[in-house]
């Protein structure tokens, strides 16, 4: 049991640092004054998440937004709201999808996910734009500015973030199979 627990452990961690890496990488690549949407760090997320559970999923999300926040050097203070998209990522697949699942099941998972964490993002940026101005128009403005966008790319993100997922469960299903199970020893 102890030797099982350090493994997902360990795969959580990978999948975080993972996360976090690309979290990075793409908030390198395109300013965060201009972002439309590459939820790509979601991509070990939703797979610790089907893999793991929703806990461990939970958890891998908070720590790789929170990581991810304070390694890429943002001039604003950190606020829990908008760790909810990168937790949401987490979650909400485990609900939908299993290790063993088709790539329909991972599919809608991805679209649910999706679906809240954009969600989580625009309640965030409203209420943190709220707290900060007062001003009501300026917030729902702040809080929708690039929502549009965000929702045209989102279809290309699905169908990205499902495949890959769906590949990569289905050839790291053996290395889950060695993994998972525990090897049962006789007794002679």
């Amino acid at each position: 049991m102890v030797k099982q627990n350090l493994r997902k452990l360990t795969l959580a961690a990978v999948l975080t640092a993972l996360s976090i890496v690309l979290d990075i990488l793409f908030k390198s690549i395109v300013p965060a004054n201009q972002s439309f949407g590459f939820p790509f760090y979601a991509i070990p997320l939703v797979v610790g998440s089907i893999v793991l559970g929703p806990i461990y999923g939970g958890m891998m999300g908070f720590i790789s937004d929170a990581v991810g926040f304070f390694a890429g050097g943002s001039q604003f203070a950190y606020d829990f709201m908008f760790a909810l998209q990168a937790i949401s990522w987490g979650v909400i697949p485990y609900l939908i999808a299993r290790r063993k699942s088709g790539w329909v099941r991972i599919l809608i998972a991805v679209i649910a996910s999706h679906i809240m964490a954009t969600s989580f993002s625009t309640l965030a940026s409203f209420l943190s734009s709220y707290a900060y101005s007062n001003n009501l128009d300026s917030a729902i403005a702040y809080a929708t500015a690039n929502l549009p966008l965000r929702l045209f790319m989102m279809p290309v993100n699905i169908i990205i973030i499902s495949y890959v997922t769906f590949t990569v469960n289905t050839r790291l299903e053996p290395l889950y199979m060695e993994f998972f199970e525990q090897k049962r020893t006789k007794n002679t």
